[in-house]
């Protein structure tokens, strides 16, 4: 058995329940990415993870704790890809950048006017609220379901 393996499937904070998917644009715009909320079925904690990738460019599709990615975000005066390369040591240098990019998408980060590959937290905003807001509007926008009456059999 591959040892690597075996270390992979310890960390991974199974079982988690995807909230919500969501996609934007990469931080270069080079292509589309896929992301995923998810919830920890048992800890109730949330977790984020890179789904998917238009372009060509590897990346590592492991749920990132959201707790460790706004300890890296909250209070901190400059981010940058790299930031979030503590997330998932060892594996692609892509994942850093994407996840910036979802972060993006949510409106928990924004790019700093004076140089737009970096970024700087948006004040008051979490991943949570960013998730619970769009889940609302998911809701409200949804058309409501029709039930039809079933046929009065003779």
């Amino acid at each position: 058995m591959n040892n690597d393996l075996n270390v992979n499937e310890q960390n991974q904070p199974e079982p988690i329940s995807t909230l919500y998917t969501g996609e934007c644009s990469s931080v270069s715009g080079r292509s589309t990415l896929t992301y995923l909320i998810g919830k920890h079925d048992t800890e109730g904690s949330l977790h984020l993870r890179i789904a998917g990738n238009s372009g060509k460019g590897m990346w590592c599709k492991d749920w990132a704790s959201v707790q460790a990615i706004e300890a890296i975000v909250i209070g901190s005066g400059e981010l940058k890809a790299k930031s979030f390369h503590c997330l998932h040591p060892g594996k692609s240098i892509n994942t850093g950048g994407f996840v910036l990019a979802a972060l993006r998408d949510l409106g928990v980060v924004r790019p700093v006017e004076a140089n737009t590959r970096h970024h700087e937290h948006v004040p008051t905003s979490t991943i949570e609220k960013a998730v619970a807001e769009r889940l609302t509007n998911a809701e409200v926008t949804s058309p409501p379901k029709v039930r039809r009456k079933a046929k009065e059999r003779a």
